[in-house]
């Protein structure tokens, strides 16, 4: 993880301070906490029978890399819009939010940064749309839980495949 060197506020360099527990970066000129927070993102697991469709990605972090689609989420933007939003950026296909199920909150490591997402599921019956790969998605396709398991060098991070598995099964059980 990077470690963060000067202030965001006024460009002073930093250092750390004990406080709440734990060891934090301080700008003294500020006389401020500078936290590091988890960034929001969100995404869409969406199931057709027992698979979900992953998209692989085309920008860093994890390029060449399978994930559920899914992006940051703007300044304003409420976590099922973002999660809508970036579905159908990234494959073409769109959900209505209200049909959004939240299947897990998912924490990730990047390279600089941690990031928190929030995981939706839907079934395949309820988008409309065609499938095809968009925005930084070099790929999309559907996956079953075996296939992900066997190809997890190829896979963002076991995470993503316990959090499939929880999306198969909302889904296969609203269904009955």
């Amino acid at each position: 993880m990077k470690e963060l060197n000067y202030c965001w506020r006024c460009g002073s360099k930093l250092s750390t301070k004990k406080y709440e527990g734990r060891e934090r970066y301080y700008c003294s000129k500020c006389e401020e906490i500078v936290y590091r927070n988890s960034v929001p993102v969100a995404g869409v697991f969406v199931v057709r029978n027992r698979e979900v469709l992953l998209i692989k990605r085309g920008g860093q972090p994890h390029k060449g890399k399978w994930s559920y689609p899914a992006g940051y989420l703007e300044y304003d933007e409420k976590p099922e819009t973002g999660a809508v939003r970036e579905l159908s950026e990234e494959t073409g296909l769109n959900a209505p939010e209200e049909k959004l199920e939240l299947v897990a909150t998912i924490h990730l490591e990047h390279p600089d940064k941690y990031v928190v997402g929030n995981a939706y599921t839907v079934s395949l019956d309820l988008t409309e749309g065609r499938l095809t790969p968009g925005d930084d998605a070099l790929d999309a396709k559907f996956w079953t839980l075996d296939e992900m398991r066997e190809n997890l060098e190829e896979v963002e991070s076991e995470k993503i495949i316990d959090a499939a598995e929880k999306a198969i099964n909302m889904i296969l059980k609203s269904n009955n």
